[in-house]
């Protein structure tokens, strides 16, 4: 019987090793990696999975080499244009970058369906999370400098990719030498701020027109529009929109005053439109069972309280989105994601520069203001800017490589700071 149940595990890991080398990326060479990683680091008889990574072709051992860090949601950049997303942020004239498509998608790829198709959702909740995705980002960074094991990189991330690397340095800070973080949430300052992200909102409307937060309600109550529809326009806007309180504003009166045109060019652009997002299980991609999954682990306790006091689209949005992963939680099959004590930082010796969005929807800026309490070697830029910092993105790049080519406290980052193309909001 025991022979048996060997021989069972045995053919089930080959399949599924099987099944994973057909995702390999088509090219193998210097520049393109495939690695073969556990899909469990904690229960190996899950078996492997093979995680892409690839160089930059300007790259060289003898310059310094960052790590473009993304979430299970992003995807800055496609696999084999590693180039690109160099260029695209400045970073390839200085520095080699290391690009990985993330566990569970085409080229790292897990399956997280059942026989029939249907999303396995639980399995996809325990093999996507952040602990499992910076021990993939560590075995990269092991295989790269395997002739040289102490090497230490640099490290960039925005918004996900940035809580991310908050996860790598609680772990692994001993390898990095500078991080550069922008507009990233963290679940631990979030919940003692309050959820500052759940008031936004409500915020943002009133500092432009003090009717239209009732005016929404009344729109809501009357059902002029379907309401989830309504909420992933509005969760959209900041995205999009360099003045987003202007665009909340004629849309929501146009609405209250039973006009649906201004609504209705929003559905017809496929950002805004949520029936695009809201398949069913068939029919998701891999990066949007990753999506769902991708919130929770920065704000479970708060899309499982009650509603809040006041109209968030951003969480009715992922609470919907998320449902499936939230039910596992409810029903206790599941634990909540723990991000790791603050206190875990003050031992990390890493140069850490935060850029804040003074303004940002997402990830409030006082994140950065309460990280510069626990880390040793810190600078704080906050933008006069948004989650997206799309507004005066001319300083940005020059804020990234001032900082990870010099470091803190160097000069050519202070004059950058102080430069004309940066619009710093100072604290009051």
């Amino acid at each position: 019987m025991r022979l048996l149940i060997f021989t069972f595990i045995s053919v089930t890991i080959q399949l599924a090793q099987l099944g994973a080398q057909s995702h390999i990326y088509p090219i193998n060479d210097f520049y393109n990696r495939s690695i073969e990683l556990p899909i469990d680091y904690e229960n190996p008889e899950m078996g492997t999975f093979y995680q892409y990574y690839q160089l930059s072709s300007n790259f060289d051992f003898a310059r310094p080499t960052l790590f473009f860090f993304q979430d299970i949601a992003q995807q800055f950049g496609m696999p084999g244009e590693v180039d690109r997303l160099a260029k695209d942020y400045h970073f390839y004239d200085d520095f080699n970058v290391v690009y990985y498509q993330i566990r569970g998608r085409q080229y790292s790829f897990i399956e997280l369906r059942n026989p029939d198709g249907s999303v396995n959702w639980e399995k996809a909740y325990t093999l996507l999370s952040a602990t499992l995705v910076i021990e993939d980002i560590e075995r990269i960074r092991r295989d790269l400098f395997k002739e040289n094991p102490e090497s230490k990189i640099l490290v960039f991330g925005r918004s996900g990719g940035g809580f991310l690397i908050q996860r790598y340095l609680s772990k692994y800070s001993q390898y990095v030498q500078r991080a550069f973080i922008r507009a990233a949430p963290n679940s631990i300052i979030m919940r003692q701020l309050g959820n500052p992200e759940s008031k936004y909102f409500y915020n943002t409307l009133n500092s432009v027109d003090s009717t239209l937060y009732a005016k929404l309600k009344i729109i809501l109550k009357k059902e002029i529009v379907p309401d989830y529809q309504l909420f992933w326009i509005l969760r959209n806007i900041p995205y999009a929109s360099e003045n987003p309180g202007e665009e909340f504003k004629q849309l929501i009166n146009d609405l209250y005053n039973g006009e649906t045109e201004v609504f209705q060019q929003y559905i017809g652009n496929r950002q805004f439109d949520f029936s695009k997002w809201m398949k069913s299980e068939g029919d998701m991609s891999l990066r949007d069972i990753g999506m769902y999954f991708c919130p929770l682990e920065v704000s479970a306790e708060y899309m499982l309280d009650p509603d809040p006091e006041y109209i968030d689209p951003f969480y009715e949005c992922l609470k919907k989105l998320g449902e499936p992963y939230l039910k596992l939680i409810r029903e206790e099959r599941v634990s909540i994601p723990i991000f790791p004590p603050l206190e875990t930082f003050r031992e990390v010796e890493t140069e850490v520069f935060y850029l804040a969005g003074r303004n940002d929807h997402v990830s409030d800026y006082r994140i950065g203001i309460e990280l510069g309490k626990y880390f040793k070697n810190y600078e704080l830029f906050i933008a006069e800017d948004n989650h997206t910092m799309t507004i005066h993105k001319e300083c940005y790049p020059s804020l990234r490589i001032a900082f990870l080519k010099y470091g803190i406290g160097s000069n050519e980052l202070q004059n950058v700071r102080d430069s004309m193309v940066c619009n710093e909001w100072k604290q009051e």
